[in-house]
């Protein structure tokens, strides 16, 4: 599984680096705009904190023990929408410089990945267990 995602995320830019930069929308009087790098940088989080959530997850007793009387079938539905849930917090806990960098850095994105998983996953925790 980790071979996987190691595989498909520099896929995943290479393909990403052909499509053109979103032109700025408007919504009201706001004018957004994604650069492509900020784009990069949103899917290498998702990608990272995702591989990086499952990993963390297995680790913490706390799910170790509330998976104890699970089946394997539950304790895999429940792990991918914790893991889905950090997936997509993550990107909204960096920065837009963060999300630059992390497009372009495996240093970098490994430490915004940690950072951004941390401070995500026991929410997920808690919204899934609930």
């Amino acid at each position: 599984m980790k071979k996987l995602v190691l595989l498909f995320a520099p896929l995943t830019f290479l393909l990403s680096a052909c499509v053109a930069p979103m032109s700025g929308t408007t919504t009201g009087t706001t004018t957004t705009t994604n650069s492509t790098a900020q784009q990069l940088g949103i899917t290498a989080i998702k990608i990272a904190a995702n591989a990086k959530c499952n990993t963390e997850l297995n680790k913490l007793p706390a799910w170790q023990t509330a998976t104890r009387l699970m089946t394997a079938q539950q304790k895999q539905s429940v792990q991918t929408n914790i893991c889905g849930c950090v997936s997509e917090k993550a990107p909204t806990s960096v920065t837009a410089v963060d999300l630059a960098a992390a497009a372009i850095d495996p240093a970098a994105r490994t430490i915004i990945v940690n950072n951004a998983v941390n401070r995500t996953i026991n929410a997920c925790i808690n919204e899934a267990l609930q």
